[in-house]
């Protein structure tokens, strides 16, 4: 029997976004960056006009101002459509992307292809993304129970690996991906297809955001925590920033949702 690679042997989209703020559904994005790796490894990077201005929390975290990305972006309408064909076409293949936080990317991604009145990836693959992998969520799948925060900079000191000039969006693809390596020959990863990881992620997800916001309903503070994963259903208009949320998170997707598997299980 002839044993097929394990996933994490085949080319992965590293993505990540810098943006005007921290909502994935009002924010909107400056710089963009896609690693594709593999034999044919490729990188491309967009500097994006959002057509606002970029408040200066923003540009302190990733040192683009309004001035330089009016006069140096790219028009949104085509690097966003440039962006998501090629994460499409590397997912029509098989391939996953690759993003920390996934949801917040993804749905980012979403909800600026509608602003512009583009098809979204979802409208083009006629499902959600898939397949998707974060090491977010495979963080808290694999040690539910760890105490402290799970922001990249943290888990990359966790995992021992070296990083620098975060809040880049190449870099953070960069750094992104050498968290998934160091973390791919985890059992659970190992010996769990895409499909698979995909499901886990889900629960994960929806998992966590119902202890966080149980934990925070028992504090008298207001639950602002979202179990929608890999991106937020094209009906919320509001989200975890700050703006009301609407609903408890709704449940995990029924598997039938996925397209099937483009990937072989690991034998």
């Amino acid at each position: 029997m002839v044993t097929q690679p394990h996933w994490s042997e085949n080319p992965l989209l590293g993505f990540d976004t810098e943006t005007t703020g921290v909502s994935p559904l009002h924010s909107r994005i400056v710089t963009a960056s896609v690693i594709v790796t593999g034999k044919d490894a490729t990188t491309k990077n967009w500097l994006i006009n959002p057509g606002v201005e970029i408040p200066s929390a923003a540009q302190e975290v990733h040192g683009i101002s309004t001035a330089r990305a009016r006069a140096e972006g790219a028009d949104p309408l085509f690097a966003l459509a440039e962006i998501r064909d090629i994460l499409i076409d590397g997912m029509k293949a098989g391939y996953p992307v690759v993003a920390f936080n996934a949801a917040f990317d993804l749905t980012l991604l979403d909800r600026e292809l509608a602003r512009f009145g583009l098809d979204t990836m979802t409208d083009l693959l006629g499902r959600e993304p898939f397949p998707v992998l974060d090491p977010l969520a495979l963080d808290r799948m694999i040690n539910p129970y760890r105490k402290g925060p799970r922001r990249l900079e943290t888990l990359l000191v966790r995992y021992g690996i070296e990083a620098s000039d975060l809040h880049d969006a190449e870099n953070d693809v960069l750094a992104t991906l050498k968290l998934l390596h160091a973390m791919k020959d985890h059992a659970m990863l190992r010996a769990s297809s895409l499909r698979k990881l995909h499901e886990l992620q889900k629960e994960t997800q929806l998992r966590w955001a119902d202890s966080l916001n149980r934990y925070l309903a028992a504090s008298g503070r207001k639950p602002n925590a979202y179990g929608h994963w890999p991106i937020f259903p094209r009906d919320e208009t509001t989200g975890p920033d700050g703006v009301a949320m609407s609903g408890q998170p709704a449940a995990s997707s029924d598997a039938s949702t996925l397209p099937p598997s483009p990937d072989l299980p690991v034998q």
